[in-house]
């Protein structure tokens, strides 16, 4: 390749071939001046050897580009930057290989990356992409930059990066897209960053597919006017973070199968906040999030916290046994709070130890059924009757009858069933301490 210029480039594409030998900036400025996309995949493909001393880079600003930038299948190891530029037609980019791209405050009518590979970084912000942006299967070994972006998809959805992998983190600060954002299957090995995206869904479709996600980190911090469903099933967001303060009202969030590794934020957020957001705004959520959310509580030094959202978990978890398994939940957490309240049943013991005794201490001792049992003592009769397995010889030497046998017998049912509620509780301790 020579160090001129081919014929028939016009004065604006000499002065790119010029700034591409010598890695320099060409600021079209306000007005702008075109550029084929032509030119653009030359210099790209068979570009120019560099100047003594310089690196070859491409570097336009404010450019009209005309015709297709159509670089299927092509290796550009240098980098490129095409910023505020304006592309008549879609950018094509499917199974490129390219190493740096920055196309920030640019617009295009759609870009088809899918299988791309990025070596270091690609670069959207403050851009506008009409007809869907297109990342599916795409490899970004850096990062990947949509900031204050506007995506306007044409079919339902503005973003197709179903099955990327980014190495990085995916900013998508201030993010606006028309349309769904699909990252179903994507691996993230940084954070993915949603913080003040607006996400709008458009015809019957969701805000966001983000099933089967894995990353390290994934902020829901979206934007109050954002409207939709964001599914998470089956992902792995790491720790994820969703202010129930900040939740748009409109936005429903799928954590079915989903496994997370922190929930914040949580310092300063009371558990009912977050249960009331979780009831509110999740969809049908399964007994394992309440777990997790607990173990976020625990992690965060917040033990009371966590037992409050264990409470939910277990209350909820009844309430689907059928009538039976409700009404056994409602004893359960009035006795002892479905394990995580054991000492209510020393309250509910002395209160049945109280009431009793005052009963028998005014109606006196019923008919001995056993004259040489032990004198009368109500306190005792009425331990031994409340209390299963005490074994004092109280309950056997007296025959209550009439309104004193009814008052033993719901004395000694009440018994059985504190019993085997704090048996359950106990079992419970344990198995968590396993």
């Amino acid at each position: 390749m020579g160090e001129r210029p081919p014929r028939g480039w016009s004065e604006t594409e000499r002065r790119l071939w010029r700034c591409y030998r010598r890695g320099e900036r060409l600021d079209l400025g306000e007005g702008g001046g075109t550029v084929r996309a032509e030119a653009l995949a030359h210099l790209l493909l068979d570009g120019p050897p560099p100047e003594p001393g310089r690196t070859a880079r491409l570097d336009l600003v404010g450019a009209e580009v005309t015709g297709q930038l159509d670089l299927t299948g092509a290796r550009c190891p240098v980098p490129v930057k095409l910023r505020r530029c304006r592309f008549a037609e879609r950018v094509l980019l499917d199974y490129a290989e390219i190493t740096w791209w920055n196309l920030d405050g640019s617009h295009l009518n759609g870009l088809d990356g899918e299988g791309l590979r990025v070596g270091l970084w690609l670069g959207l912000r403050d851009a506008v992409v009409e007809q869907e942006l297109w990342l599916h299967d795409a490899r970004i070994s850096g990062g990947l930059d949509l900031s204050r972006s506007t995506l306007r998809g044409a079919d339902g959805f503005a973003l197709m990066a179903k099955q990327l992998v980014v190495e990085g983190d995916l900013r998508a600060h201030g993010l606006h897209a028309v349309g769904e954002v699909r990252l179903a299957r994507s691996r993230i090995g940084g954070t993915l960053d949603l913080t003040g995206a607006r996400l709008e869904r458009t015809g019957g479709g969701g805000a966001a597919d983000l099933a089967e996600l894995r990353a390290r980190r994934t902020v829901l911090d979206l934007d109050p006017a954002s409207a939709g469903t964001l599914s998470l099933h089956s992902a792995e967001p790491g720790v994820l973070v969703a202010d129930p303060a900040r939740w748009p009202p409109h936005c429903r969030l799928d954590l079915t199968a989903a496994v997370f590794t922190g929930l914040e934020p949580t310092a300063g957020r009371p558990p009912r906040a977050r249960l009331d957001w979780l009831a509110e705004h999740v969809t049908a959520a399964p007994p394992a999030v309440y777990a997790q959310l607990a173990a976020a509580y625990r992690q965060a030094g917040q033990e009371q916290a966590a037992r409050d959202v264990l409470i939910r978990k277990e209350r909820l978890r009844h309430r689907a046994a059928g009538p039976a398994g409700r009404v056994w939940g409602h004893l359960l957490e009035a006795l002892v709070g479905f394990g995580y309240r054991p000492a209510r049943a020393l309250l509910w013991l002395a209160g049945l130890l109280a009431a009793g005794t005052a009963y028998f201490a005014a109606a006196g001792p019923p008919r001995a059924a056993n004259p040489a049992g032990p004198a009368w003592n109500p306190l005792l009769y009425v331990l031994d009757l409340t209390v299963p397995f005490l074994g004092l010889g109280r309950r056997t030497a007296w025959d209550p009858s009439g309104t004193g046998g009814a008052v033993a017998l719901a004395l000694t049912v009440a018994g059985w069933v504190l019993a085997t509620a704090v048996a359950g509780a106990a079992a419970k301790a344990l198995s968590r301490e396993r």
